[in-house]
């Protein structure tokens, strides 16, 4: 067993009973936790969850299809992007998925009429199931609600440079050089000019 998450926990189980979305078109709606127990990996930045993730899941159906609207929220530590000290984030986000039966062959006219008009991708099932699983989704949702940077505080200094040392806690004596160092050949180029 890894020490990271790197999918979607093995304990989260939610399934979307079909005939639980009313047909004329009023949503069904759910909300619940979900434990997120070990650090998550994402893109090598480490996040770990304080407590269980908010989900709300509005769930319709229009135009012969099933339109799930997921919304997570929930609070994580990360490591400061500039200080590297532990930084407390609230992480929200909301998707909307299309679920469709499979088509079998479209003229061009069917298959516009098919598509989503907000540019959502379509999720096409075989055939509609007793039930949908929305883990995967939950999961999507959730990690593409995650900051990649974050900040301690909103004035963080961070570390310094040179020494390394935490310019929030204390202060050093190197020298400040604000130069990039990637420009000194154009720097050299400019002074063999004057």
């Amino acid at each position: 067993m890894s020490t990271f998450l790197e999918s979607a926990p093995n304990n989260w189980h939610y399934h979307l009973v079909v005939a639980s979305v009313p047909k004329d078109g009023s949503p069904f709606t759910d909300n619940f936790l979900l434990s997120v127990e070990r650090p998550l990996n994402y893109w090598s930045q480490i996040y770990n969850f304080t407590a269980p993730v908010k989900v709300y899941i509005e769930v319709s159906r229009s135009d012969g299809r099933l339109v799930a609207s997921i919304s997570v929220s929930g609070e994580t530590i990360i490591p400061c992007s500039r200080c590297l000290e532990p930084a407390k984030i609230v992480t929200a986000g909301h998707l909307k998925y299309f679920f469709s039966l499979k088509p079998n062959k479209y003229t061009k006219k069917e298959e516009d009429e098919v598509k989503p008009k907000d540019d959502q991708e379509i999720i096409f099932l075989d055939s509609w199931e007793n039930e949908i699983d929305l883990v995967p989704r939950i999961w999507e949702v959730l990690i593409t609600s995650l900051p990649v940077t974050a900040f301690c505080f909103e004035g963080c200094k961070g570390l310094c440079p040179r020494c390394g040392i935490n310019l929030n806690e204390s202060s050093c004596s190197c020298e400040k050089d604000d130069r990039d160092p990637r420009f000194d050949v154009l720097r050299s180029f400019v002074k063999d000019k004057k």
